[in-house]
């Protein structure tokens, strides 16, 4: 096992791969440190996924250097664009790198101690559910599967022709960490992890505080934001522990991001002059496409998210427009009620369009809603009245059972003082606006399994914990709004220089809560690894000593190994080197992988089992009988090597105690 201190060149490469990519397509861009940052996250995951996407399409495997050539194209782009619009400026505070360096470095320390103080070494992989497809995701990538969103979800749906898409950014995020370091999937994982909660989501909540709070100084603004960014357990840290949904967790690091693109360029269409929209029209258009872009490439269903959070900044710029031009009368009135009409009747046809694709294609009347979004995530755990209590004081889920957190008075405090101060006045108004409409949709997700609460939250699988996740986004600028206007009030010359100090007190207060009560134990429980004999854990080391050691030495390269995958076989490539017939515990097989996980015992009378092992090119069992976290709710789709191995009709290669390597002998050699 390795030190974390011994991660630093993982750390080092994974910090390359989150932002750097993006620092050179933004190079030619004026921007201050902290926006520049927040705008490299989008961009280089839009390099990422675009350079999965165009070299899986030829064959390639995937490697960092395709990251950094599609950027390096991008950057001259930028530049040759720069050059036709000059306004193609991303705004950004410019601060002292010292004080900067400081607070920033500070605040990640503190994402990095809460998230991590309870998990004695980087060589740890999270054992949830998730991650399964994920660490499987990724060793694929490494020995050389596409790597291109349009084709990843093909590891699990093996038998499906066409686009089988799943978001790729995290896993080539990952990936090319590996690459760069030399570091395990499992180090690089977590380096990663860290890498995106201090180089895209810190300063990407800071330089939305500084978007959306005009009027206030900039450069303290984003020294105050900072901190208050490690300070709620919603995100980032209950989204490690609840899943571990990585993609998700990635989307929701870049919505600050995607937000505050788009929050400069509309401001800046609305207040051009007639004639002279031309330009910020175009970046408007790019500064959405960005954001929609990168967000699909780490996680569609956090556009949602974007798109709830946006809603109500759009509807107060559209509406003041169409105020305004009514008051002008005439041909402005006109011409505003044309467009008011235009855009009514294309939402109405777009929720007509939604409408209709959730009834023909997601069946949403084939059986009673209240039938559906019924699994663990979606489950009501307690009362409303206790998820408006969470809001008001800033209880976190842990993602560890039902475990909440304590309270967090001084963070509550911020955040309604923000939010007060944002209420009065109109070009804040709209922040309490979105907070509040997440705020529901989480209540309702975790406080009820009615009909409503399911149509209302069904996008997000009506999943408390991403609705949750989106509280922070909103609530750092709320609560550095309270900050700077309780420093004003306290000391109304040296406002600035006490802000800060006060942000990092409040921050320390509520990480320190968060914890010792229950965010810490939260991820030391899903990265525990026991010695050996896993339980509910998905591999044990014995379990990973002996797929390093005997299967990788066994089974010859080239060939796949089977077993039941709820029992750790699902991670042979990541551990042993050698690709698993079941790479999850979940999926839509094809003919010959089904052929094996239900009738491998019929082997010796069956002759279409050994058709299936030669087509899949297998000849070895790996057998550790447990199976993860109790095993399939839905029931045990893999009987077929239970029944197989204990009837004894295979040769035993290999044993430690816990884990069997089986050889095949039935078939014969493998066809060439």
């Amino acid at each position: 096992m390795m030190s974390w201190l011994a991660a630093a060149p993982a750390l080092l490469a994974a910090a390359a791969a989150v932002i750097g990519p993006g620092l050179v397509a933004t190079a030619p861009l004026r921007a201050g440190a902290v926006a520049r940052a927040a705008l490299a996250g989008l961009v280089g995951i839009v390099c990422a996924g675009v350079a999965g996407t165009v070299f899986g399409a030829i064959g390639a495997p995937f490697h960092a250097a395709q990251v950094l050539a599609v950027a390096l194209a991008a950057g001259i782009g930028a530049a040759l664009l720069r050059r036709r619009l000059p306004a193609l400026a991303v705004s950004g505070a410019r601060i002292p790198p010292v004080p900067l360096a400081l607070v920033w470095t500070g605040a990640a320390l503190v994402v990095a101690v809460v998230a991590f103080a309870g998990v004695p070494d980087p060589d740890r992989i999270s054992q949830t559910y998730d991650n399964v497809f994920h660490l499987s995701a990724v060793a694929a990538i490494l020995d050389g599967f596409p790597a291109s969103p349009l084709t990843l979800r093909s590891l699990i749906e093996t038998g499906a022709s066409g686009i089988a898409y799943y978001p790729a950014a995290w896993h080539e995020l990952v990936a090319m960490t590996s690459q760069l370091s030399g570091a395990s999937v499992a180090v690089s994982a977590n380096a990663v992890w860290i890498a995106v909660q201090a180089l895209v989501w810190l300063p990407g909540v800071a330089w939305l505080a500084q978007v959306v709070l005009p009027g206030r100084p900039a450069a303290t603004t984003v020294l105050v934001a900072l901190p208050l960014g490690a300070a709620f357990g919603a995100f980032p840290y209950a989204l490690l522990a609840w899943g571990t949904v990585y993609p998700t967790g990635l989307a929701h690091a870049l919505l600050p991001a995607a937000l505050a693109v788009v929050v400069i360029a509309a401001r800046g269409l609305a207040t051009a002059r007639r004639g002279e929209r031309a330009a910020p029209a175009a970046l408007l258009i790019a500064a959405v496409a960005l954001a929609v872009v990168a967000l699909a490439f780490a996680h569609p269903r956090v556009l949602a998210t974007w798109a709830l959070l946006l809603l109500p900044f759009a509807a107060w710029v559209l509406g003041r427009g169409f105020a305004r031009a009514w008051r002008r009368g005439g041909r402005a009135r006109r011409r505003a009620v044309g467009w008011l009409g235009a855009g009514t009747g294309l939402s109405l046809a777009l929720a007509g369009a939604a409408l209709w694709y959730a009834v023909t294609r997601l069946g949403l009347f084939d059986e009673p809603l209240e039938d559906r979004l019924s699994g663990p995530q979606a489950q009501a755990v307690q009362g409303i009245g206790d998820g408006i209590a969470q809001v008001l004081t800033l209880q976190a889920m842990t993602g560890s059972g039902a475990t909440t957190t304590t309270v967090a008075p001084f963070l509550a405090a911020a955040v309604l003082g923000g939010a007060v101060v944002a209420v009065r006045r109109p070009r804040t108004r709209w922040l309490v606006v979105a907070f509040a409409l997440a705020a529901v949709l989480f209540v309702l997700a975790a406080g009820s399994d009615g009909v409503i609460a399911k149509l209302a939250t069904g996008v997000w699988y009506k999943d408390r914990f991403r609705l949750a996740a989106a509280l922070p986004v909103v609530a750092v600028p709320l609560a550095a709004l309270g900050v700077l206007a309780l420093a004003r009030f306290v000391r109304r010359r040296g406002a600035p220089r006490l802000a800060v100090p006060l942000a990092g007190a409040v921050a320390l207060t509520s990480a320190a809560g968060l914890a010792l009560t229950g965010t810490t134990a939260a991820s030391a429980d899903v990265f525990a690894l026991p010695d050996e004999r896993a339980t509910w854990q998905i591999v044990s080391q014995k379990q990973i000593d002996f797929m390093d050691d005997r299967v990788a030495g066994t089974v010859p390269a080239g060939q796949r190994v089977l077993g039941d995958p709820w029992d750790g076989s699902a991670l042979t490539q990541l551990f042993g080197r050698r690709e698993p017939v079941f790479p999850h515990v979940n999926g839509q097989w094809d003919a010959a992988r089904l052929t094996l996980a239900w009738d491998l015992a019929r082997i010796e009378d069956d002759p279409a089992v050994c058709e299936a092992l030669d087509a899949l090119r297998v000849r070895y069992v790996l057998y550790n009988p447990h199976e993860f976290g109790g095993g399939d709710p839905a029931g045990n789709h893999f009987p077929g090597p239970h029944a197989a191995v204990e009837a004894g009709l295979f040769t035993e290669e290999a044993t430690d105690g816990e884990s069997t390597l089986y050889r095949i002998d039935q078939c014969g050699a493998l066809p060439d």
